[in-house]
């Protein structure tokens, strides 16, 4: 059997364009995506200007509207015709007409064009009344013309809705504030990592034990959450109820109300934003609520609906291969970087057993066609052994010749799937609140349950799990990953052990039942000569704050990653550094639209030079931060930890991946030889000439010393506060949590900055306990390879801290 050939499966480096109305945020998104794919951004207005001489509104009035069409179509086809690849081509309103709308789907051949679409109350909101309706109905016909769609959700974070869109001229083409548009922006360059197929290999390359680098199809256990298209229209539960509920979601299209293609772009768009999590995409055969119609009615719908799947670029599409093989080869055609779920459903009385050799062959027939996971499911009333499945697999096993695409399968009867642990992968779950109307697949089982059950079967063993250094005693991270071990179904216990010499740490990780360790100081550097395995980031940074057993059987990474959770010997470790992904995330989440990070002004300042510093200093330059200075009491260590950034930032080209985009090719920072990080030996001393005042700041003091001296009492000096904009403080220490520099901050800003010499009060203050949750959250994930309830999580942090001030005042 011919396996399809893919024909939206384009090359590493060809060109992307962005088509949609105006207001939609194509320009923004455009400098987005550019910025992360390290690619020249082409804007129409700017191209034409280019190719003419005359802005658009100029060669209209000097030559007339039929003179303006023609030569405005020619540039539009040239401006595709030159700009290829390696390019992020915005286009304008030419895209609605017919002849700009041909030469799109040409360029389609070989290249995507993405339609960018958003909640038409926010169009209107943009734009005049009387110019929105017509232009959203005249925006329906990018669909036509395009092979991707992206629905840009709005952003509440943003100050006000499309304030960076694309209706600026050439001249003021800016980049958006990346914390104005953050959501956004994460979001986006997500779907262009799944249409380029870039994400997961980059995820793999720099930290193979993320949950990113790993599918759910080749976790040791993985579970999908299904969540029905009729219950999402009108849900009663809020979507931070299902997060850590699932390690994807299966978004089921049982409905079809009307605008049912925006309302369907809109939920992918929803549960991408608010879980973070691959998405399954299935179209039911039978919609709920719907007429009866004819076949030919339900295949038209069928190829459009499945079309609209692959169009969002999903993780997975699920395609029943019992329905027309017309219908079948059309999708497997256009399948592009979506995996592809090939489904036998036995649903009736009379099923199809696992013993017969019609479900050899099907799985034959699915691994022929090129599916990338075989979903076997049948309906069983107490007709097949357990077992039977079990010699499906081996039968499997021993005579279909690899590549093996992974298999699903399971019985379920009207009490849900007959045991969870029949299948490895992809097990449907269900929120324990949510009844699944017309859902037998998921009835009982939920996450928390099913995981562990695995447990109980001895599948999984208890670990034991430590935070380790000097001064550990009064951590929060015990009580939230308890509170995360809960949630999951683990019998994991996580404590405190204090040590300061490798012989002490190295008793606790030699143990079978140990299963990873927070590392504090003063291990963060001193371990990572004794590492096995390190992560890209821990490399980068010179320091690592999680370490691992490896106890995988084999040699292979995605072994070792996949024996977590299982105890043994271990003689051989693996380390990464959370921290700097931490302090990442706390920084994104606090700069202000005025401070968004420009590379070649945005200035920030480190107080430390230990292993946190590193971190801090790694995590502002994801940031695109260029100019850091380090300030501490020791020169020489502030001076050590520089040069080393600086000897790995020369190796760096500072491309528009890592600074900002050559916009319309103007010339970029490409290239540049630039020292990054940069020491102050006082605080006495102005702030450096020719660098702007500090924007953002990260202060890595400890609250108490590793030798047990007085901790370092850093305060601000008021001439390094006087940046006009403000600008975002994080403080990592939290015991006190009001540190003499959170108090400083506090102070001045309360003040209006009197004291600062006119200085801006605009300070963001990011205390300790937010960051050390973000610390605590991402090494559950990496500890366990298990998505971790962020919310629980935090809310436990902010109790227990309370609860600790509370019991030191009684005791006081």
């Amino acid at each position: 059997m011919e396996v399809p050939k893919n024909e939206r499966f384009f090359g590493p480096d060809a060109s992307i364009v962005l088509v949609g109305c105006r207001g939609a945020g194509k320009r923004s998104l455009g400098f987005m995506g550019a910025m992360h794919l390290r690619r020249r951004l082409v804007t129409e207005d700017h191209y034409f200007e280019k190719a003419t001489g005359l802005t658009r509104g100029k060669y209209l009035s000097r030559h007339g509207k039929d003179a303006f069409a023609s030569r405005n179509i020619d540039v539009f086809k040239h401006m595709l015709d030159s700009n290829r690849t390696k390019c992020i081509i915005e286009c304008g309103m030419t895209s609605l007409t017919e002849e700009a709308q041909a030469a799109l789907r040409s360029f389609s051949q070989a290249n995507p064009v993405v339609y960018i679409h958003r909640e038409p109350e926010i169009i209107v909101r943009l734009l005049d009344d009387t110019e929105a309706e017509p232009l959203l109905e005249a925006d329906k016909t990018h669909r036509s013309c395009s092979n991707l769609e992206y629905f840009n959700l709005y952003d509440s974070s943003s100050g006000r809705a499309g304030s960076v869109s694309g209706t600026t001229t050439p001249s003021d083409v800016q980049p958006p504030p990346p914390s104005k548009l953050l959501s956004a922006r994460q979001d986006f360059t997500k779907f262009l990592d799944l249409i380029t197929g870039k994400g997961g290999t980059r995820a793999w390359l720099e930290t193979p034990f993320s949950l990113d680098a790993i599918p759910p199809e080749y976790r040791s256990y993985s579970y999908a959450l299904r969540l029905r298209l009729s219950y999402l229209i009108d849900m009663d539960l809020e979507w931070e109820d299902f997060e850590a509920r699932g390690d994807c979601v299966e978004l089921i299209i049982d409905t079809w109300p009307d605008d049912l293609l925006t309302i369907v772009a809109e939920q992918v768009a929803l549960i991408r934003r608010k879980l973070g999590v691959p998405i399954i995409y299935h179209v039911e055969e039978n919609p709920r609520g719907e007429r009866r119609r004819t076949e030919e009615e339900r295949n038209r719908m069928d190829t459009e609906l499945l079309g609209l799947g692959l169009r969002l670029g999903v993780d997975y599409l699920s395609l029943d291969l019992q329905r027309d093989a017309t219908l079948v080869n059309r999708i497997l055609r256009h399948k592009g970087r979506s995996k592809i779920i090939g489904n036998y459903w036995y649903m009736g009385l009379g099923s199809l057993p696992w013993t017969d050799d019609r479900q050899l062959e099907n799985y034959q027939r699915a691994q022929a066609l090129g599916c990338d996971i075989v979903r076997m499911v049948r309906f069983c009333t107490g007709d097949s052994a357990v077992e039977r499945l079990e010699e499906l697999r081996s039968r499997i096993q021993d005579t279909i010749p690899d590549p093996k695409p992974p298999l699903v399968a399971y019985d379920f009867s009207v009490l849900g799937i007959r045991t969870p642990l029949q299948s490895r992968i992809l097990n449907p779950v269900k929120h324990p609140a949510v009844e699944n109307e017309r859902d037998h697949l998921a009835t009982v089982c939920t996450y928390s349950n099913s995981f562990e059950q695995l447990f109980h079967n001895f599948l999984l063993d208890p670990l034991q799990f430590y935070v380790a250094g000097a001064n550990v005693s009064y951590s929060l991270s015990p009580t939230m990953h308890h509170a995360a071990y809960d949630f999951s179904g683990m019998p994991h216990t996580y404590q405190p052990h204090t040590c300061t010499t490798l012989d002490e740490l190295n008793r606790i990780c030699t143990s079978d039942s140990f299963g990873g360790v927070s590392l504090a100081a003063p291990f963060k550097v001193a371990m990572m000569p004794h590492l096995k395995i390190k992560s890209h980031h821990a490399s980068v940074i010179g320091a690592v704050n999680v370490m691992l057993p490896l106890r995988g059987r084999t040699s292979f990474i995605l072994d070792h990653a996949n024996s977590r959770n299982k105890a043994g010997p271990a003689r051989e470790f693996y380390g990464d550094n959370t921290d700097w992904r931490s302090i990442h995330t706390c920084l994104r989440r606090a700069i202000t639209p005025r401070n968004y990070v420009q590379p070649s002004k945005t200035t920030a300042l480190v107080v430390g030079a230990g292993g946190m510093a590193r971190a801090a200093i790694y995590a502002l330059f994801q940031l695109g931060c260029r100019n850091i200075f380090v300030y501490n009491r020791t020169v020489a260590n502030a001076d050590a930890v520089a040069a080393h950034f600086n000897d790995w930032a020369a190796t760096q080209v500072f491309g528009p991946g890592q600074g900002q985009p050559q916009v319309n090719g103007s010339a970029g920072p490409a290239g540049q030889q630039h020292q990054l990080c940069h020491v102050l030996p006082s605080t006495s001393q102005p702030w450096p000439q020719n660098y702007q005042l500090p924007t953002m700041v990260v202060s890595c003091v400890p609250a108490t010393s590793v030798d047990g001296s007085p901790p370092a009492d850093f305060e601000m000096p008021l001439q390094w506060l006087k940046s006009p904009t403000g600008g975002v403080i994080v403080e990592l220490a939290y015991e006190p949590l009001v540190t003499p520099l959170v108090a400083q901050m506090q102070a001045f800003r309360d003040v209006g900055g009197s004291g600062g010499g006119g200085a801006s009060p605009s300070w963001v203050v990011v205390d300790g306990l937010e960051v050390v949750s973000e610390m605590a959250i991402e090494a559950f994930e990496l500890m366990t390879g298990r998505m971790a309830p962020k919310r629980l999580m935090t809310e436990t942090c902010r109790r227990a801290w309370e609860q600790q001030q509370r019991d030191a005042s009684s005791a006081s």
